[in-house]
């Protein structure tokens, strides 16, 4: 495999994994309105909230989100069975789930039977899921396991085995492959993750040693990973594996920034922790809800006088998302590909970000995890005040971020004539998502023709904010520009095998009413 297959590989890996984690805001909601609504604090001010029909709602809130939160690793396993098979996709989630489940009752009893594991006395490290005690392999084991499903599955789902047991042919022979793979990977696992935990354990310690520096360079490389589809393999780690750390709390070993963030919020006792908080994007409620508002602005201050009206509304759809989820995309690919400068910019403020509400101790997540930055600002800021969020930070740093963002790219716009929406050269005024007020299907049919015709796509599909294509034929696809000029597009990534076309939150439809216009699965 060459680097250009590998890097394929892993921005499908990075596509796969935003399913789990778009699952996580609502979850994020449930537990801030459940906790926030039960924090002492808040029953000091309004014991009413502390009633039977209150007090019961709000609990079943925070249960109802813990649910997903506390469950990650398995709907990573799941999601990344699905997303890697070939075909039979549903066999492949199922036996995602079964794998996981197999790996972990194997690894946690053949620990307890070597005296490693004692269920009565977890050790950090050690955790009981979906009832089964066992070593808490995290997101990694779940990575783990969803690979060797799908490996699994792609190769043996149109088996064909003797008469006498044909009745397992196809897909009814993964299931019992699945739970044989999975026993043995159970048996590997107990002895190598282990070491892997201590592993992630001294990383964990090194970073956190590097204070501020760490926290810049982490929320940096976060955002240039970002053309590459990478940036989830910065911040997934910190967030679900002992890399983020491990904490007792209310007596419950907790592993993974997001645990244990979300265990401080539900427990009435504890403080928040900066060593924590940096992990789960403290810094992100900065550029989302100010940074990146101030390169909005500037982008419509600049833009040519017949534009503007388009440029402002194309921001504004822009910036919701940005503010209220912390899906900043939208935003960021405006400028991204037109004026890469820029993006550079923004990722050393983002970086500055982080070190900066290292320093000043700001404890408000800004991950998606959490609601986004608003809500989060809210829930966990304003009304977790009394555990040490100092939500006040951001009274003093949005300002000047927005100013910064504001002035920095207003200037470096008009020096060097940078293309952002709306000062295109040519005077075409600001395109929205579809070109010339098309119906979506039929642009989607130009997209299937300007790639090579239904015969050159090999596959379709979508992230965030990109339509990724698998082509036959790679050099069959039209220039860039009549993509960005013709259809729309905000732009366009050449990967090995194929094209990414970036169509911001149609890009998903796009990539549905591409595959039924195909036919495909």
């Amino acid at each position: 495999m060459n680097k250009e297959e590998a890097l394929a590989k892993f921005q499908r890996l990075g596509k796969v994994l935003m399913t789990p984690v778009l699952i996580l805001p609502i979850a994020g909601i449930l537990v801030g309105l459940g906790s926030a609504f039960t924090s002492k604090s808040l029953l000091n001010v309004a014991p009413w909230l502390g009633a039977a029909v209150p007090g019961m709602l709000f609990s079943l809130c925070k249960v109802a989100g813990n649910v997903v939160m506390g469950n990650i690793p398995m709907l990573f396993a799941i999601c990344v069975a699905y997303g890697f098979a070939k075909s039979e996709k549903a066999t492949a989630a199922l036996c995602g789930f079964i794998g996981y489940m197999t790996m972990n009752a194997v690894m946690g009893t053949f620990l307890t039977k070597l005296g490693t594991i004692d269920p009565k006395n977890l050790a950090t490290g050690q955790a009981a899921i979906l009832g089964t005690v066992t070593l808490d392999t995290g997101v990694i084991g779940g990575l783990v396991v969803g690979a060797l499903v799908a490996w699994v599955h792609n190769r043996w789902y149109k088996i064909e085995l003797p008469p006498v047991l044909s009745i397992f042919n196809g897909t009814r022979f993964i299931p019992a492959a699945t739970i044989a793979f999975c026993s043995l990977l159970g048996i590997v696992m107990s002895f190598v993750f282990p070491p892997i935990q201590a592993s992630l354990g001294a990383l964990s310690a090194f970073i956190r040693s590097a204070g501020a520096l760490g926290s810049f360079v982490y929320g940096s490389c976060e955002r240039l990973l970002l053309p590459f589809g990478l940036h989830h393999f910065v911040y997934l780690p910190f967030m679900f594996t002992n890399l983020g750390g491990s904490q007792t709390i209310d007596g419950n070993a907790v592993s993974g920034a997001v645990n244990i963030y979300n265990a401080i919020v539900s427990s009435n006792d504890r403080s928040f922790d900066i060593e924590v908080s940096r992990f789960v994007m403290n810094g992100k409620v900065v550029f989302a809800m100010f940074g990146l508002p101030g390169a909005a602005l500037a982008f419509w201050r600049t833009a040519l006088p017949q534009n503007r009206r388009k440029v402002g509304a194309l921001m504004v759809a822009s910036l919701i998302p940005c503010v209220f989820m912390g899906i900043t995309e939208p935003v960021e690919y405006a400028f991204l590909f037109v004026a890469p400068v820029l993006f550079v910019v923004h990722a050393i403020m983002a970086g500055l970000a982080y070190a900066l509400t290292y320093l000043l101790n700001f404890n408000v997540a800004g991950s998606t995890a959490f609601g986004g930055p608003f809500l989060s600002l809210v829930f966990n800021g304003i009304l977790g005040s009394a555990k040490g969020s100092n939500w006040w930070v951001i009274l003093v740093l949005g300002p000047i971020y927005f100013a910064v963002y504001y002035l920095s790219f207003r200037f470096l716009i008009l020096k060097q004539d940078l293309k952002t929406p709306g000062r295109e050269d040519d005077g075409q005024d600001v395109k929205e998502v579809a070109s010339a007020g098309a119906p979506s299907s039929e642009l989607v049919e130009r997209i299937v023709e300007a790639v090579g015709g239904p015969q050159n796509i090999g596959n379709a599909d979508a992230c965030f904010s990109r339509l990724r294509l698998m082509l036959v034929d790679p050099s069959a696809v039209e220039p860039d520009e009549y993509f960005t000029k013709e259809l729309g597009a905000h732009g366009i990534v050449h990967v090995s095998g194929g094209v990414q076309i970036v169509y911001g939150n149609k890009a998903s439809l796009y990539a549905t009413q591409m595959r039924e216009i195909l036919e495909m699965e």
